[in-house]
């Protein structure tokens, strides 16, 4: 399997490049402002797994696939069209791939449709049909790790169902592109899938714990706070509240977070600028003014909230990276 990470978990140049260097065949980003980010750095292939919508949006797309490989996703005729228009008028060919829903309920043609889809799209000037993808993002519902791989099995046979019934239209060398972190380490040789692209295993998480894909000591990513105020025993308030951790929950573990020197320390609950620790099954104790590091319940959401972050390495800060994809949501 190919890898094509999702880099909005880091939405950083540096770490991207790091991923290429190590093998992987390209990007995957949310939005155009994320790939315009990372073409200007210099990435040359990359996916926008989503539907681009909007004149001026495809007017930037256009210009963006003048200087880097370009792929994107379309689920209907009315997302392909203004694609098409835009791209012919130009001269210029956008590779598409076809979004099929396997189960999550998001975006996506149906797999009974897809078909019908690709004869439509695979007509338009402009549009060059390169493959299917999905999401299943639906495996964050599982209870668990043999749900996971349910999960991964159903979306592999949908994905090679139908990439079999639109080979004739679109040809058999199609990019069948899935995958997340939970359920990328499922998948095999004979899957039927050609790419992954998964995004947190980058970092890892509190909800990747909790999903089975990652153990505390494997959190690469945590948000450097200080104890403001230890009110009472069991107790203590950091600096780090909602605007610094997000407001995702995990799924069974409670809280908003937990410390990486004692993972019993978990962040009961927050406000805008506090993190309120609860202590009572933790080890560590705490004073005024010490520094602590917390691993956050949901990193994509956490790196999105920073305008850089710190690589450290053997506890010395190594380099310091500007977080270049933060706040590009259109």
């Amino acid at each position: 399997l190919q890898l094509r990470p999702h880099t909005k978990t880091h939405k950083t140049p540096q770490i991207a490049q790091m991923q290429l260097d190590r093998g992987a065949v390209g990007i995957t980003v949310a939005k155009v402002g994320e790939a315009e980010v990372m073409a200007e750095a210099g990435i040359e292939d990359i996916f926008v797994a989503n539907q681009v919508v909007g004149g001026p949006k495809i007017e930037r797309l256009v210009e963006l696939a003048r200087r880097a490989r370009i792929s994107v996703g379309v689920d209907s005729v009315e997302v392909a069209a203004p694609l098409s228009m835009a791209f012919a008028h130009q001269g210029l060919r956008l590779s598409v791939l076809l979004e099929v829903d396997t189960g999550l309920r998001r975006c996506g043609v149906s797999p009974e449709a897809a078909m019908e889809l690709a004869r439509h799209v695979n007509t338009l000037p402009g549009l060059n049909l390169v493959g299917i993808f999905t999401y299943a993002g639906h495996v964050y519902a599982s209870r668990n790790d043999n749900e996971v791989a349910g999960v991964a099995a159903y979306e592999c046979r949908t994905l090679s169902d139908v990439a079999r019934r639109i080979a004739p239209i679109a040809g058999p060398n199609l990019r069948i592109s899935g995958g997340s972190t939970p359920t990328a380490r499922h998948y095999t040789a004979e899957c039927g899938l050609t790419e992954i692209r998964p995004g947190s295993y980058v970092f890892n998480d509190r909800i990747q714990i909790d999903r089975w894909s990652a153990k505390p000591q494997d959190c690469a990513l945590t948000v450097l706070s200080s104890v403001v105020s230890t009110p009472q025993p069991g107790r203590a308030v950091l600096d780090a509240g909602s605007k610094a951790l997000g407001a995702d929950t995990a799924h069974e573990s409670a809280g908003h977070g937990m410390l990486k020197e004692d993972n019993e320390a978990v962040i009961a609950r927050v406000n805008e600028e506090h993190g309120f620790l609860d202590l009572a099954r933790a080890s560590i104790r705490l004073r005024v003014g010490d520094k602590v590091e917390v691993i956050p319940n949901h990193c994509c959401v956490v790196a999105n909230l920073f305008d850089e972050m710190a690589a450290v390495r053997g506890g010395e800060v190594a380099e310091t990276w500007a977080t270049a994809g933060r706040g590009k949501m259109q």
